[in-house]
């Protein structure tokens, strides 16, 4: 069986763009559509063919593979941060950038929420009904 290769991986060893190959396929009366369609070895011998005769060959797209990660920084030793300031009792004060908004407590009320949490006492739920025994 004849082996295929991709419009695109064709363009990539020629060093052309996709919309190059694609001009080149449709020149030598090679049906394809897109850049991922496939054609065999003797089309893609054409298109090198005709792309060396024209001079439209350059060096091949290399994939670059991701740089290695810089080693991390050397660390200074840490220095004593400045105490924060406590907050007065009763002062929301600005909140700080970056920080979000805390929450209240979790009985207290809060406006988006639909009904109070109502701690359970027993008895307090509604007990299911009994049903009546029927014969077959």
């Amino acid at each position: 069986m004849a082996s295929k290769i991709r419009v695109y991986e064709l363009g990539r060893e020629l060093g052309l763009t996709n919309k190059e190959t694609l001009d080149l396929c449709e020149a030598l009366g090679i049906g394809v559509r897109s850049h991922s369609s496939s054609i065999v070895d003797a089309q893609a011998d054409r298109v090198r063919r005709k792309a060396d005769a024209e001079g439209l060959r350059r060096d091949p797209i290399v994939d670059e593979a991701e740089p290695e990660p810089a080693p991390p920084a050397p660390t200074r030793a840490a220095e004593p941060a400045a105490p924060t300031p406590a907050p007065a009792p009763g002062d929301q004060g600005g909140a700080r950038p970056g920080t979000r908004p805390r929450l209240p407590a979790p009985g207290a009320y809060h406006p988006l929420r639909r009904w109070p949490r109502l701690p359970l006492r027993p008895g307090s739920l509604p007990q299911p009904r009994a049903r009546p025994r029927t014969a077959w």
